[in-house]
């Protein structure tokens, strides 16, 4: 207690941040853990594209390549998706996809911070809900 105050709030954020857990997989039923995270991210203004950036490394060689295509067409549109599905191979589709997204700010469903109005109705995202963690492909 003796300490200054920037240094007892950092080790109350540390002891926090210790105490959540937002990891989300594909078969889970803590449903209610994911909504406190994406609480405290929207309390705290955690802005997710200031921490991660989707690239070909931290996303697209992970992901299938429907989901490859379906995150170019959410982040650039129906044209985009079509130079992703002209790849002859994934690793072409993976440059092409990370090429298309690189400085557009768009993150998988994954990293998002959901809005409070999505956690109230049922989730209806673009990319389908078994295709979120799919297996690598190829």
């Amino acid at each position: 207690m003796e300490q200054p105050q920037d240094m007892v709030l950092s080790l109350l954020a540390f002891g926090a941040a210790h105490s959540v857990n937002a990891v989300e997989k594909k078969f889970t039923d803590r449903k209610k853990g994911i909504e406190q995270a994406n609480q405290l991210g929207r309390a705290l203004k955690v802005h997710m594209p200031d921490w991660f950036e989707t690239t070909g490394d931290s996303y697209f060689k992970h992901v299938n390549r429907t989901t490859i295509e379906l995150a170019v067409a959410e982040a650039r549109g129906s044209e985009a998706e079509l130079s992703v599905r002209a790849a002859a191979k994934k690793s072409e589709a993976v440059t092409i996809a990370d090429r298309l997204v690189a400085g557009t700010g768009w993150i998988p469903a994954p990293v998002r911070i959901a809005c409070a109005e999505a956690e109230q109705e049922p989730k209806s995202e673009s990319i389908a809900e078994d295709e979120q963690f799919p297996q690598a492909a190829e």
